[in-house]
């Protein structure tokens, strides 16, 4: 759908992926007229328990800090 200024609105997702079990942990929805995928994903990893878990987002997430003083370390990639 379109909106009066032109923009595209639609309803996304974001999921967290446990590779190793093969199974979704967790997803969240979000209207890209009212949020964007970084705050959805945001507040979706702040739902769970990742104490010691590498977390791998797309480059999206990598532009500006992500989490505010969670780590010392900044992003890095192999």
């Amino acid at each position: 759908m379109d909106t009066e200024d032109g923009a595209h609105r639609f309803v996304a997702q974001v999921t967290v992926y446990a590779r190793a079990l093969g199974v979704a942990l967790a997803q969240k929805a979000y209207d890209t007229h009212e949020s964007s995928e970084r705050a959805a994903l945001k507040e979706l990893l702040s739902t769970l328990e990742l104490e010691g878990t590498l977390i791998q987002a797309d480059a999206l997430h990598t532009t500006q800090a992500f989490f505010a003083g969670a780590s010392p370390r900044g992003p890095t990639c192999s």
